[in-house]
């Protein structure tokens, strides 16, 4: 079924993930410089294009634009209770995080990556 709206196509919002696994985190949808309601998954997918295509060229400062993009990931993946970066504000994005918070949240990514590429979490 089609539904328009004054000429605006609208399509159904995807589901929000509800487990806790590390799959579902892959799934979290989020605004960045690197697109529009896209999801972690894409995300990472997005800056392993970038790294190839730039070689290098990449900037690991600002590969999407803007610095700070390794903090992208954290205020959805908090809003959505995958990590604890302490408080959130009104927009979803925490701002007042401990080093052991930025810590273990880099390790969660790290983990991320590697269920995005084979499927688990791998050791190194």
């Amino acid at each position: 079924m089609q539904v328009v709206i004054d000429g605006v196509l609208y399509v159904p919002a995807p589901q929000v993930p509800t487990g806790k696994t590390h799959a579902d985190a892959l799934e979290v949808r989020f605004d960045s410089d690197a697109g529009d309601q896209i999801t972690v998954r894409q995300y990472l997918h997005q800056l392993l294009r970038t790294l190839w295509d730039e070689q290098e060229g990449f900037s690991g400062k600002r590969p999407f634009g803007n610095s700070s993009w390794d903090h992208d990931l954290y205020g959805p993946l908090a809003k959505a209770g995958f990590i604890d970066m302490g408080p959130l504000d009104e927009y979803g994005k925490p701002y007042d995080w401990t080093g052991e918070q930025a810590n273990a949240a880099h390790a969660y990514v790290h983990d991320l990556i590697a269920v995005a590429l084979f499927g688990q979490q791998i050791t190194e």
